[in-house]
């Protein structure tokens, strides 16, 4: 339910009633924060699991909600986008519903992202993923989206 602009229009009730909408400013600073966050998730799983090669690094999911191919207000391309801030290169993506390019190193292709991403975070759970969660086998996941035990048995799965 709702559209991109749920991530949008709060700002215009904090702004034009701070007093009252601070729990709504609050809550919109967490929201944006929360693709930083997800970097830092990343920065420590990547510690714990003796990785330094980001490169093999791939998020799954580019729209801002799930089964739809809208990309504004994406948190996925905020985190890729604070990842280039940082001078890194450009992560691996990919979005079964997303098929006009919309990132650099963006896949239509699941098989051919999977075969070169060993850390998968999951920022999107499209109805799809639940048919394709077997081919994430071997993987490292960082499931920002709590989609339970449909992962292979041989994945190390993070929580958020």
């Amino acid at each position: 339910m709702g559209g991109h602009c749920i991530a949008v229009d709060p700002w215009f009730l904090a702004g034009d009633y701070p007093e009252q909408a601070k729990l709504i400013r609050q809550a919109r600073l967490i929201n944006e924060g929360m693709p930083d966050y997800v970097l830092e998730r990343v920065y420590h799983i990547m510690e714990k699991e003796n990785r330094n090669d980001y490169e093999r690094i791939g998020f799954y999911g580019l729209s801002y909600k799930e089964n739809v191919d809208d990309v504004r207000e994406s948190p996925t391309l905020q985190a890729i986008e604070s990842m280039r801030r940082h001078l890194s290169r450009p992560p691996k993506c990919y979005d079964p519903l997303v098929l006009k390019d919309v990132a650099e190193e963006q896949y239509h292709d699941l098989t051919g992202f999977l075969a070169d991403v060993d850390v998968v975070i999951v920022m999107v759970r499209h109805d799809r993923l639940l048919k394709e969660a077997a081919y994430f086998s071997r993987k490292i996941i960082l499931d920002t989206r709590n989609c339970g035990d449909i992962w292979p048995q041989d994945n190390r799965v993070y929580p958020l």
